[in-house]
């Protein structure tokens, strides 16, 4: 669960990477999936809380692990969502 931690937090933080002071699109949707009471501020259950919800959405056979087949499911699925 740590390496899917490390995975939402470098997704999120990768697109932050740019010199601008405000949130483009693609990171103003990640900040609010991740700020689940809409306060403006994510707190550290609220990543966990995201986190625990992305893995049951990629488990897609639901056995507590998730294998290359369903990150390249997730994969379709953010491709998608740009």
């Amino acid at each position: 669960m740590v390496w899917l931690k490390v995975f939402f937090l470098f997704s999120f933080l990768y697109s932050s990477f740019t010199f601008s002071n405000e949130l483009n699109e693609e990171e103003e949707m990640y900040f609010n999936f991740v700020d689940l009471n809409n306060d403006g501020n994510i707190s550290y259950e609220e990543i966990e809380q995201s986190l625990n919800l992305l893995f049951q959405i990629i488990d897609l056979n639901k056995d507590n692990k998730i294998s290359m087949n369903e990150i390249n499911e997730l994969k379709d699925i953010i491709e998608s969502l740009r």
